[in-house]
């Protein structure tokens, strides 16, 4: 089975890679029953410890942003893919550290092309800030970057509405924009602030916490979640892999959320 390797890109922390990430591992989860994860942040695992004791999970840490050495990032991370990652895995997350593009950006021509030699489909999401110096990082990866060795149907530019309206990132105000084919999409606010922090520090998947509750987790959390969720896998749904003709995924029996 052919595999689909999907990146959650951003040169700069604070995007939201991290919650990018954990809701691709999400929809894998309720799509397929299982997925692989890297971690390119050793120093703030979030994403693999929120899901470090799930056995549907096949997670390694690995940090990808050796400056001055990305070749050594590069060679870690194919060699995981090649000997660790598990063939049967529709769907492997790599979630990639704050300034990743000082170490992949220059050796993507490398780093795609061994993705795909091991049998992976190659797609990115990059979360963009809003100011200038965003609009500037992305614009480097569309032309000469590790976005620019994407095919346009493979690359989404995620604005995260916890930062405010398209309108109000440059990037989206910027003539040249216009010159670059990608999908965009935007991932949305989890309403109300409490709710947000409470869902965003409990461990495990999304779609789980239902039956995972924390300490004060209620009736309003469950429904703000729900309605997050099945935006959110809408939104990402572009950039993700759909179960087989003639499968049934694992949402589909269950709990309806992957069907967004």
């Amino acid at each position: 089975m052919k595999q689909t390797i999907i990146f959650s890109h951003g040169d700069k922390g604070g995007v939201g890679k991290s919650v990018v990430a954990a809701l691709l591992v999400d929809m894998a989860l309720q799509r397929f029953g299982k997925a692989s994860l890297i971690e390119g942040d050793t120093t703030t695992p979030d994403v693999y410890g929120r899901y470090s004791d799930y056995d549907t999970v096949l997670s390694a840490a690995l940090p990808l942003n050796l400056a001055g050495d990305a070749s050594t990032a590069i060679a870690n991370l194919a060699g995981w893919l090649e000997n660790s990652n598990q063939k049967d895995h529709a769907v492997t997350v790599v979630n990639l550290p704050a300034n990743a593009s000082e170490t992949l950006d220059g050796l993507a021509d490398m780093l795609i092309p061994v993705c795909e030699d091991l049998d992976y489909e190659v797609a990115a999401c990059y979360s963009i800030g809003k100011g200038a110096d965003a609009a500037n990082s992305l614009k480097r990866s569309l032309e000469d970057g590790f976005l620019s060795r994407l095919d346009p149907e493979r690359r989404m530019v995620v604005v995260p509405e916890f930062f405010g309206a398209m309108n109000s990132f440059v990037w989206f105000t910027r003539p040249d924009a216009g010159a670059y084919r990608y999908l965009q999409t935007v991932v949305p606010k989890l309403e109300s602030t409490p709710v947000a922090d409470l869902i965003f520090k409990t461990g495990g998947a999304f779609s789980d916490m239902e039956w995972r509750k924390a300490d004060g987790f209620g009736v309003y959390h469950t429904h703000a979640l729900r309605r997050w969720l099945q935006a959110s896998h809408a939104a990402l749904a572009p950039i993700f892999p759909a179960p087989k003709p003639g499968t049934c995924g694992v949402a589909e029996q269950g709990d309806g959320y992957g069907d967004a």
